[in-house]
């Protein structure tokens, strides 16, 4: 018994939310609202198919994701999100995946476990991991030269051109300016056209000495794509992802969003009055799908985090995966890992970011476009992973993904004592 509450003391301090400061007044508004309702977002879970996730959660699991829970209501309120949709894996199975709040400020409709949102850079993964499918179909080398795929690819430096690779375009290391022609990609240009001035762009490093972040060069890769396959990124996308997964919510088009039933609409602060107010969706990104342009729900998340965290060979193998999310280059700042105590260092993979939790290899990614924000993590040596999505842009998912992965240390180390 003293053991039992021991472990229960050390998963209530491994998952930490917030600061103490900020957690206390979330509690008492919290508390406050449970009269009160969450009048301005009117903030509720929805739990669809429940049998097929409680079959595989025992009693302490169930404890942690109550807990979970609970917090995560009281951080949107207190953040004064409208709507979210949470979604976590662990040991190849869903054992979460829930709506909150509402789809629209104002209006009645709530989140499900299906409603889409926009993932914005979440959606670079997606692209390395397709083109992870055409390595292992030999189609493509992560060292082959891009302008051997791609004729229309010419940087400012033709010797630069010849020695550029696909990991160096899916690391942003091939030497552009950070965000080079990105106003392009938002003024709506197509892909092709910017392509064709990337050799106006003064470079600032040889290929592979220095991480840029870079949405139209990252998208090069869907014209590299393409021509190894004769189909269209779109199409790509949906026969050899979305379709073999089952992600039946999922797309990478203006109009599929526009026209779905069950989205959420994007929202931005307007006021300490108003608060956050929705916004019309765009069509920015979705001439860049790669870097900014998928749609997707909490339910299609979680069966992404099961190919992420090594659950659908048929589909890329683990060995690939690994060469995915191996490190390429340092991230010298904490801007990725300020939520993380004690970790000061992170990395850049191909399309995605990896630190080191203490021991724990965390592979992660965020994205945010359009009054849409989310953050995808995973640890595949340990089989856990978490998908947030919320209907304005916060840094509040950051915040609480941390402590789902301290936790999950925390069990692990308390059953190896």
């Amino acid at each position: 018994m003293r053991i039992f509450f021991q472990v229960l003391i050390n998963r209530i301090f491994a998952f930490k939310l917030i600061d103490s400061l900020k957690k206390i007044t979330a509690l008492i508004l919290f508390s406050l609202s449970l009269t009160y309702q969450f009048s301005c977002t009117d903030i509720q879970s929805k739990t669809p198919e429940p049998s097929e996730i409680e079959s595989v959660v025992d009693d302490s699991l169930s404890m942690f994701l109550d807990s979970f829970e609970r917090d995560f209501l009281v951080g949107m309120n207190y953040k004064r999100i409208p709507g979210a949709a949470v979604v976590i894996v662990k040991n190849g199975q869903v054992v979460y995946q829930k709506g909150f709040g509402v789809k629209k400020s104002g209006e009645p409709g709530t989140i499900d476990e299906h409603t889409v949102f926009r993932l914005g850079s979440v959606s670079k993964g997606f692209a390395s991991v397709l083109a992870g499918t055409f390595v292992e179909d030999d189609l493509l080398e992560w060292d082959g030269i891009v302008s051997d795929y791609l004729d229309d690819f010419e940087l400012h430096d033709p010797e630069q051109t010849e020695r550029v690779e696909v990991k160096h375009l899916l690391s942003h290391t091939s030497g552009l300016p950070r965000h080079a022609y990105t106003n392009l990609v938002e003024d709506g240009l197509s892909l092709t056209r910017i392509i064709s001035r990337l050799n106006r762009v003064p470079l600032i490093s040889k290929e592979g000495e220095q991480l840029a972040y870079q949405n139209a060069a990252y998208s090069v890769i869907e014209k590299v794509l393409e021509e190894q396959s004769g189909s269209d990124f779109n199409t790509l996308l949906q026969e050899e992802l979305f379709e073999p997964l089952g992600m039946t919510n999922s797309s990478s088009t203006f109009e599929t969003i526009s026209f779905a039933e069950n989205k959420a609409e994007p929202h931005t602060y307007h006021s300490r009055r108003r608060g956050r107010v929705s916004i019309p969706i765009s069509k920015k990104y979705y001439n860049a799908v790669s870097s900014g342009g998928i749609n997707a729900s909490a339910s299609d998340m979680g069966k992404w985090l099961l190919l992420l965290t090594g659950n659908q060979p048929g589909i890329i193998t683990e060995e690939t995966l690994n060469q995915i999310f191996e490190p390429v280059a340092t991230i010298n700042n904490k801007r990725f890992s300020r939520y993380w105590d004690g970790v000061n260092e992170s990395h850049y993979g191909l399309g995605w970011r990896i630190l080191d939790n203490h021991g724990q290899r965390i592979v992660y990614h965020g994205g945010y476009v359009n009054g849409y924000r989310s953050e995808i993590a995973f640890a595949p040596d340990d089989a856990v992973g978490i998908a947030i999505m919320i209907n304005t842009n916060s840094s509040y998912p950051l915040e609480v993904i941390p402590g789902l992965f301290n936790y999950f240390k925390a069990d692990s180390a308390s059953l190896n004592q």
